[in-house]
């Protein structure tokens, strides 16, 4: 699992310390949870960070397990234990096995199953190069329409910024049960 034990370097800012439009923004965002009432210390970058975020877990286009895949992949390859925590939850609620966390672990892409295959070649190498090798592109191209590309880049490109904000910040797992809106 990616640590999750790093030191905290900014808190969370607590509900008496927050602004009227930060107070909002964390109600916007739908729950008390460590990731969204840190970065709400900056409000502006906020605002425009917590719709398009909302918008790739809500509202993907993507199937729920190819999503999470993603998601858990990337958090993975960059040490992410505050996306790995809670998108372990959020994975198993729309079909993320055992067996596909345990491939997730690994240090390959090698797998039986074609999709999860592909889903850890596809963050690897978006995580690691920053783009897609050819043959990865033409095998994500040939099960995916251009819109559905874009997006797989969108997300991995987008929880692999958050990685290293969440990391870099310290931002803490929240204790179990706390704030987490059914998470």
């Amino acid at each position: 699992m990616p640590d999750i034990e790093q030191p905290a370097r900014v808190a969370p800012l607590a509900p008496s310390e927050r602004t009227e439009r930060q107070a909002a923004l964390v109600a916007q965002a739908g729950a008390e949870l460590n990731v969204y009432t840190t970065l709400v210390r900056n409000p502006d970058v906020f605002a425009d960070f917590l719709p398009f975020g909302q918008r790739l877990l809500t509202r993907s286009t993507l199937d729920g397990r190819v999503r999470e895949l993603l998601i858990l992949r990337a958090a993975w390859r960059c040490g992410a234990g505050y996306i790995w925590s809670h998108h372990t939850r959020i994975g198993r609620s729309v079909g993320v096995t055992d067996a596909d966390l345990e491939a997730l672990a690994r240090d390959t892409v090698e797998d039986g199953d074609a999709v999860r295959a592909l889903t850890l070649r596809v963050a690897d190498e978006l995580v690691a190069d920053h783009r897609l090798s050819d043959p990865t592109w033409r095998d994500l191209a040939a099960r995916y329409p251009t819109e559905q590309v874009i997006e797989v880049c969108m997300l991995v490109g987008f929880y692999a910024m958050l990685a290293g904000t969440l990391n870099s910040l310290g931002v803490q797992v929240e204790e179990p049960g706390a704030g987490s809106a059914g998470r």
